[in-house]
């Protein structure tokens, strides 16, 4: 007898079944003895399924057979389980005389049943890359050829298709190769007994959009690919409980890695199910890997599963440890299915494990590449089942929408602060919070860097629709003094006229009066409560355009310690949703940062027992849906004075929402030093101001009297009050010269009358739409939105106590760009 190599080939044979071992000549071929391969099937690998009462024979599958699970003999047996792709725990080559195994199978019904062999057929030498043959037999009855067209290679796998005639009972199967009429050379996997298709596993199902990577199905396991000695075997296992064959992925056969044959790019989410066999278990997932050459890539990012490292990243050197107390409150015990969400995203890769975030890398890395499965060595048990992949990323939940300031007809403008400008600067200063981002304790945002309205989805916020919220732009940290930081803020008045709101973090808080002179209306800045120093330096972070002085903001040019974090609004936002959210909705930003206030006639103190007026502004969001308060609680002294309204109709630019108050000093406050509260009711918007109270003048008591009462006289005639002044109301339209659809028109209107500066509220209406301001030093701004057509705007004064009420209408221009 020829001596045998490892895989029991002779001498002359290359050390892979596969491989070519020379030309041989046609009569050689047909000197070949014949070999004759029965394979044995115990009963307990072929359970039957009763197939139901309307169902033919054969078409219910009855058996599911692992070929390397037969009793082999008569002849080597060549275990090929250094392919990849197989089922069970390898695949078995046979193409040697004298090999034969004996099988049996247990029918529920005589008949015809459907055989489904799978099997690879690769290349060899160019006479035998030809469709091959082996013979199969029935109850050792007549033989029947089974051809066998080529796979492509070693590595694809095929179905060859049979039919047998099977007794009700016992039934003996046998396959055999006949080197003088058929040339076998074939790796054989495993035998599908009944059914009308070949592939006997239950596929699982997958949203609409979504990549299958594995589904259970052979076809998608066939999308992967393995490098390294070990592997990963399709393991199918018929369900007692409801008939169906559950099939799932294990490693075999030492390290190795299956990757996926095509390569993906984010932002996506992977999903993986997966299962540790033992306690010693341990395995990876990888992602973004540029190669799948080897079993260990060079790039990409690894995430691992074990007793001790499950949610670790790795990425180059370094690895970074899973949050341990996440992972022991969400990992399910070895033996049970857990589950990975792995986002993908251009900055950031975030590990879920059964719903919970673990773990977190933010680092600028592609997103393109493979996906592969690790085996670890050829002990490890861990196993796998539907694969994933989903485009796009939800980062997480908002308690509703964040959108931009609107006008009244709904059109976004850069005027008035806005809860997507405010959650943005959050999610900016959050990401530069650590010492890699300059420790910063402010963010401010642009108005005009906002692109569209947050609005969640169903299922949350999307990584989309994040990064379509505000423009792409690094992300710059900076230090301002105090002082710095106030100017900054003046420079929200621009020099042409108009304003542009600044968002800011949380935490930063300002006052200012819009009737005292460009470059003096910030009255107060705070940060936590607690004013600015003007000589302290203060961490700001803003995106690069504004930090370089964009949309006329000089004032930044005076920052010093400038460095760019490996952060930017894109990835800043996308963060700041994903992490904030994991415990329930973020909320967005309900209060406001800047409030108008100004206190007529500049009083600082008030005599107990008379009105303290005040008027506030820029009290309210503009957009539909944000949250408003109705009316303000006002408090002096610690006690409460009254409640408010709030006017809400479209203002002068940055100051919607406006709020007269006027309140009676109890006559029994306390002199000195005091505070002035006032609270939104729902936003909880605050503003402090300190105010001095002058104690009320003592009333004297009179002194009883034994004079007799005088006789009444008379009431004099009531002197009739004055007559209110005539008012004149003048406009002034800026520009001079306003293109239609584009340019926002200014109209300037002043109103004089009598001895007296009126007060009260002008209104600018065009058609249906009206624009409303509070006169300040009996002048107000009013900013109409982009007209279509020249028109006519009738300005409107409400009067006050001392003025009547007018009129005015202009024509407005508007030329065609």
């Amino acid at each position: 007898m020829r001596p045998y190599g490892r895989h029991g080939c002779g001498t002359r044979h290359s050390a892979h079944p596969e491989e070519p071992a020379g030309p041989k000549p046609a009569h050689r071929l047909r000197r070949l003895s014949t070999a004759v391969l029965a394979l044995a099937l115990t009963s307990a690998g072929a359970a039957a399924v009763p197939a139901p009462a309307a169902a033919a024979v054969g078409d219910e599958v009855i058996a599911w057979l692992e070929v390397e699970q037969g009793e082999i003999s008569g002849g080597p047996a060549l275990n090929s389980g250094d392919h990849g792709n197989f089922s069970g725990s390898g695949s078995y080559t046979f193409r040697e005389t004298g090999m034969t195994s004996e099988m049996t199978v247990t029918a529920p019904a005589a008949g015809a049943y459907p055989v489904w062999i799978r099997y690879a057929a690769g290349p060899l030498s160019a006479e035998e890359n030809v469709t091959r043959g082996m013979g199969l037999l029935t109850n050792d009855g007549d033989r029947q050829t089974v051809p066998y067209p080529l796979t492509g290679s070693w590595e694809s796998w095929g179905w060859a298709q049979a039919t047998v005639d099977l007794d009700e009972g016992v039934n003996t199967l046998a396959v055999s190769c006949d080197r003088a009429v058929e040339m076998c050379r074939l790796n054989f996997d495993a035998v599908q007994v009944g059914g009308t298709a070949p592939d006997p596993c239950a596929v699982t199902p997958a949203p609409a959009g979504t990549t299958r990577l594995f589904d259970g199905s052979f076809a998608s396991f066939d999308q992967w690919r393995k490098s390294g000695s070990g592997g990963f075997g399709q393991q199918v296992v018929r369900n007692p409980a409801t008939g169906a064959y559950d099939c799932t992925l294990r490693g075999f056969r030492g390290q190795g890695t299956t990757w996926t044959t095509a390569q993906h790019a984010g932002p996506y989410t992977l999903g993986v199910d997966w299962r540790r066999g033992d306690a010693a278990a341990g395995s990876s997932v990888y992602v973004a890997s540029p190669s799948t050459a080897t079993a260990t890539p060079a790039g990409g990012y690894r995430v691992h599963i074990g007793a001790t490292d499950t949610g670790a990243i790795t990425y180059g050197a370094t690895t970074q440890p899973a949050d341990a107390a996440a992972v022991a409150a969400a990992v399910l015990p070895v033996g049970q299915w857990n589950r990975f969400a792995v986002q993908v995203t251009p900055q950031r890769i975030r590990v879920l494990l059964n719903g919970t975030p673990v773990n977190a890398v933010d680092r600028t890395a592609s997103t393109a590449g493979h996906i592969g499965l690790e085996n670890r060595a050829g002990t490890d048990q861990v196993g796998f089942r539907d694969i994933q992949l989903t485009p796009g990323v939800v980062l997480g939940e908002l308690s509703g929408p964040a959108r931009r300031a609107a006008t009244a007809d709904g059109t976004a403008h850069p005027g008035d602060e806005s809860t997507l400008a405010n959650l943005v600067a959050d999610s900016q200063r959050w990401a530069t919070r650590g010492s890699a981002g300059g420790n910063a304790r402010i963010a401010l945002v642009a108005a005009s860097s906002l692109q569209a309205d947050l609005v969640p989805a169903d299922d949350g916020v999307t990584y989309a629709a994040a990064t379509s919220a505000v423009a792409a732009e690094p992300l710059v940290n900076l230090r301002l003094t105090g002082a710095q930081i106030e100017t900054v803020l003046e420079q929200q008045w621009q020099p042409d006229g108009g304003f542009v709101s600044l968002g800011a973090s949380s935490g930063l808080t300002w006052t200012h009066d819009p009737g005292r002179p460009l470059g003096e209306r910030i009255t107060g800045t705070w940060l936590d409560g607690v004013p600015l120093d003007p000589a302290l330096n203060y961490s700001v972070t803003a995106a690069a355009s504004l930090a370089a002085g964009s949309d006329d903001f000089p004032g930044f040019a005076a920052g010093i310690g400038r460095r760019t974090p490996d952060a930017t609004t894109h990835s800043a936002l996308a963060a700041h949703l994903g992490d904030e959210s994991a415990s329930g909705p973020l909320d967005v930003p309900r209060t406001q940062r800047g409030v108008g206030v100004h206190v007529p006639g500049g009083a600082t103190s008030w005599v107990a027992g008379t009105t303290y007026a005040l008027d506030l502004s820029s009290w309210s969001y503009s957009a539909t849906s944000d949250p408003v308060d109705d009316t303000v609680a006002v408090t002096i002294g610690g006690r409460a004075v009254g409640s408010f309204a709030v006017d809400d109709d479209q203002t002068d630019p940055g100051e919607h929402g406006t709020v007269a108050v006027r309140a009676a000093l109890p006559v029994d406050l306390p002199a000195g030093a005091t505070t002035v509260e006032v609270v939104g009711s729902t936003t909880g918007t605050t503003v402090r101001l300190p105010i001095t109270v002058v104690a009320a003048p003592a009333t004297p008591t009179p002194v009883p009297t034994t004079e007799p009462t005088p006789v009444p006289t008379p009431l004099p005639t009531p002197t009739p009050a004055p007559a209110k002044a005539s008012a004149s109301v003048k406009v002034k339209v800026k520009p001079g010269r306003v293109v239609a659809r584009k340019t926002r028109a200014r109209l300037v209107v002043t109103v004089a009358g009598g001895t007296s500066t009126p007060t009260g509220k002008v209104t600018a209406r065009l058609g249906a739409r009206k624009v409303r301001g509070t006169l300040r030093e009996g002048r107000v701004v009013l900013r109409l939105p982009a007209l279509a057509r020249p028109g006519r705007v009738r300005v409107a004064y409400a009067g006050d106590s001392r003025t009547l009420p007018a009129k005015k209408t202009v024509r407005i221009r508007a030329v065609t760009p």
